[in-house]
């Protein structure tokens, strides 16, 4: 048996489920169930001392990339974690941020600013923007395809060495400074851990300098407080990052959601804000990655995607 948890859409999950393992069957939780009869789990946010009670856990399948939410002490010993990897949620991350380098390399945000003022002043446009891809994994490959697509030049970060058919490669702590220095736009991808917490600080932003911040990685990598005060606030329009602030940080993500009706972000003119949907779970082509895992477990074999408390 496979026990769903989810939130929203429960009837579109159930049925991509039955369509992807018709052979399985679907509960969703808490409906009542034989804990005995639980293999697999598909679920995001739980109180996960509830997993002790299912005895024949086999698998338990995030619905979702990250595994900031998960307490691994709390997962019966030898059942396989396995974040979601989605092709399809990676292509709408990708579309997600190449819209907002087009925004920022063809001087989008100027034109914007000058609305009000009737100003017909054209900015300049910078078709080769240096992206910078912070977090260089699954999906930030596919990011990095998609926008070099449309002649931008990459470079990545990560906390490990990576191939890359890309421009220079960084490494670690030491080389996030040269980095971001190079950046004209960064897009960030890094999941939520103890090592990501605060990644972007005052240092980061003073490194990035008059560059562009796109977060759709997790909240708590930014700090806040460094961000606001990194931000341009003057209103000379001929120069798009300001007075040598940075130039605009779009935002998907933040360390409480929904962001606070109170919080300075939802009001500061260089800050652009979206409600999470970046990259959302399609449950079609979800049920299809978690049903192909399911059914490598249940043949003995290794699934795809297996995380760890340590993996970040």
């Amino acid at each position: 048996m496979i026990l769903l948890r989810t939130t929203r859409n429960r009837d579109r999950w159930v049925d991509a489920f039955r369509q992807a393992l018709p052979h399985h069957d679907v509960t969703l939780w808490p409906d009542p169930v034989d804990p005995e009869a639980v293999e697999f789990f598909c679920v995001w946010k739980h109180d996960w001392e509830d997993l002790a009670n299912y005895p024949n856990l086999r698998g338990l399948m995030l619905v979702s990339a990250g595994i900031d939410q998960v307490d691994f002490d709390l997962v019966p010993e030898g059942v396989p974690v396995v974040r979601l990897v989605d092709p399809a949620m990676s292509q709408d991350i990708a579309e997600y941020c190449l819209h907002w380098v087009t925004h920022f390399s063809r001087s989008f945000d100027q034109y914007q600013r000058q609305q009000p003022n009737a100003d017909w002043t054209i900015g300049p446009r910078n078709p080769q923007t240096t992206v910078g891809i912070l977090g260089f994994g699954a999906i930030g490959s596919v990011v990095a395809d998609t926008v070099a697509g449309f002649g931008h030049d990459i470079i990545t970060w990560s906390r490990s060495a990576k191939s890359t058919n890309y421009g220079e490669h960084f490494v670690g702590g030491d080389e996030l400074t040269a980095f971001l220095e190079q950046c004209d736009v960064v897009v960030n991808l890094l999941p939520a851990s103890d090592a990501t917490n605060g990644i972007l600080d005052a240092d980061a932003f003073a490194a990035l300098g008059s560059g562009a911040l796109i977060n759709v990685g997790r909240g708590s990598t930014v700090n806040d407080e460094a961000l606001l005060a990194a931000l341009a606030n003057d209103s000379d329009e001929s120069d798009p990052a300001g007075s040598g602030g940075m130039r605009c940080a779009v935002l998907d993500v933040f360390h409480t959601e929904p962001l606070p009706t109170d919080s300075p972000l939802w009001h500061h003119p260089r800050v652009i804000v979206t409600p999470h949907i970046a990259g959302e779970t399609n449950p079609y082509t979800a049920a299809k990655v978690m049903g192909a895992n399911i059914e490598r477990i249940e043949r003995g074999e290794t699934p795809h995607n297996i995380v760890t408390a340590t993996t970040y």
